[in-house]
Order: C-alpha cells, then structure tokens, then sequence
C-alpha cells in the first residue's frame, strides 16, 4: 500500500490565516484594556453640512 499524498494547504495561506486570528485577538485586548482609545476614535457619524 503505498501512502496517500494530502491535500496540504501553502504555507503561505497559513500565515495569512495565523496573522488575520492574531489581528483580531489583539484587537479584543487593546479594547478590554484601552477602551479610551476606541472612544474617542472618528466613527463617520452624520455631520450637519454648513449653508454657504
């Protein structure tokens, strides 16, 4: 019997992978200890245009 040969994916779709997990879990830990910082981040809200 001859071994079969897996279907491996490349190493780079790995690290790809690794680094968008990290990206988040980072993500989550910058927010539970420096929530000030996301607080008073721009979040693109609605602002009046000014009559010229």
């Amino acid at each position: 019997m001859e071994p079969t040969k897996k279907n491996k994916p490349n190493s780079l779709v790995i690290i790809l992978f690794a680094l968008i997990v990290l990206m988040i879990i980072i993500y989550f830990i910058l927010v539970m200890f420096f929530p000030t910082v996301f607080d008073l981040m721009n979040t693109g809200d609605i602002q009046p245009v000014p009559d010229k």
